[in-house]
């Protein structure tokens, strides 16, 4: 029986990649991020019948929207996958409120949510995986990210609560931490210049497809005895 896995992020970057993977991998798939436009897109390039759910995952009170959605079509899920999240680089001395609460509340509170509802028996099938794609930036501390290392870093932390709370369903949950990925989100930050990624990282800029290998992996049933990991991604970061 396919499984039905919901993807977060899943308009670009290592979301989508994960999408156009699971999907030539026979997964049924539910699609969430803020441009619904882009999700339409996508959902017609797979050629599937693909689950769009448009949502902005800043709206923490009304996470439960999209299980409730599920829950009315007849779908239980087997798999989220959150790749959703934001990098605002700032240097601590000039830190901005608004930047490290939307920071927070996408790469870090908005899987808390998630979480909550997808453990609920109503909305997934025991036996499910979780997997959340935090960074290596939670071990090489650098200058100007410490609000983006801080929210992966809490990120990290729930990932293996949450391994623990969830057992007795046989739910596992982990995380993939990769370092610089072949991203928007990497092409846009101010502390990553090319020649500092190809400095770092021996085996260059990691491509999006590679990190949706690995959650497929932790998606499969050949991952049923890992949880609570966060497996690093580091392409030789030294």
């Amino acid at each position: 029986m396919k499984k039905n896995i919901l993807i977060t992020g899943a308009s670009r970057g290592i979301g989508k990649a994960t999408a156009e993977y699971l999907a030539r991998e026979n997964y049924n798939l539910i699609l969430v991020a803020r441009n619904e436009s882009s999700l339409l897109n996508l959902a017609e390039n797979l050629g599937q019948d693909i689950t769009v759910f448009p949502y902005d995952l800043s709206d923490l009170e009304h996470i439960s929207q999209i299980f409730e959605h599920l829950a009315q079509k007849g779908i239980k899920l087997d798999g989220l996958v959150h790749c959703a999240g934001v990098n605002n680089d700032i240097p601590i001395r000039n830190n901005n409120i608004d930047l490290m609460r939307e920071t927070l509340t996408i790469n870090y509170m908005s899987f808390v949510e998630l979480v909550k509802y997808f453990s609920k028996k109503k909305y997934s099938n025991d036996g499910a995986s979780i997997v959340a794609i935090s960074s290596l930036a939670t071990n090489f501390f650098s200058a100007g990210m410490s609000t983006y290392t801080s929210s992966k870093a809490a990120l990290e932390a729930t990932i293996k609560i949450a391994a623990k709370e969830f057992i007795k369903r046989k739910i596992r949950v982990n995380g993939i931490a990769p370092n610089c990925v072949d991203t928007e989100m990497v092409e846009n930050a101010p502390f990553l210049t090319d020649e500092k990624i190809s400095r770092s990282q021996g085996l260059g800029i990691i491509e999006p497809i590679h990190i949706a290998y690995l959650a497929e992996f932790l998606m499969s049933d050949k991952s049923n005895y890992i949880t609570g990991a966060i497996i690093p991604v580091s392409a030789g970061t030294v």
